[in-house]
């Protein structure tokens, strides 16, 4: 079976108040500037300020940072949930680059991403049936998951990443528990607008087989 957690980071922390303020006592006064982060997501994220990391931050984590008046580029790149051997299977967030000039006091990392929404969902599965989660964006299919079948009282779950929320996006339960073919049932891109803001989070149930 396919288990999925999310990437678990350590977070570090840099910096104090927010601001400007002078750092070099003698000779051209160097600059740090100064602002509040706050990561919104579910998942972990690592910031590095022009290819340089620089912070870490879990799931909801906020910290103050500082990075030189030089630095031109911020950019974060959010944990991957893993399979069984501990891979992480990629999603549809890759690397997001932002403009340090363009930074004022304070930085909020959401789910959405220059002006496209993402979400995520952890999935239950009430049913006898082991099957895989697919997310189609209109034209393919990613097979992001296996959601194992409920045992007894216990419920079978599973975790998928952040893809985009687009008109056509489905999340799917494919009756194949490994590789998304087969019939499926499906939650619509109308569903799965009742995500929680920010987070882009979605609980799913699956209660009956495809």
């Amino acid at each position: 079976m396919l288990s999925r957690n999310l990437v678990v980071v350590a977070v570090t922390t840099f910096g104090a108040a927010c601001g400007r303020s002078p750092v070099a006592p003698e000779g051209t006064p160097t600059f740090a500037i100064r602002f509040s982060l706050a990561n919104q997501l579910l998942a972990p994220v690592t910031v590095a300020v022009d290819g340089v990391p620089h912070v870490a931050l879990l799931g909801g984590g906020s910290t103050n940072v500082a990075v030189p008046a030089t630095a031109k580029w911020l950019t974060w790149t959010s944990a991957k949930p893993s399979n069984a051997g501990g891979v992480p299977i990629p999603d549809d967030v890759g690397e997001v680059k932002i403009a340090v000039s363009g930074i004022s006091t304070a930085l909020e990392i959401s789910n959405v991403i220059n002006n496209q929404t993402y979400i995520t969902a952890g999935i239950v599965n009430l049913t006898s049936a082991a099957v895989s989660i697919g997310v189609y964006n209109g034209t393919t299919v990613m097979c992001a998951s296996e959601l194992p079948a409920a045992v007894g009282s216990t419920r079978g779950f599973t975790q998928i990443g952040y893809y985009r929320l687009q008109p056509a996006t489905e999340i799917r339960a494919y009756r194949s528990p490994s590789d998304c073919t087969g019939a499926f049932v499906s939650w619509s891109s109308a569903q799965l607008r009742s995500f929680q803001g920010k987070t882009g989070l979605l609980t799913l149930t699956l209660d009956s087989p495809p």
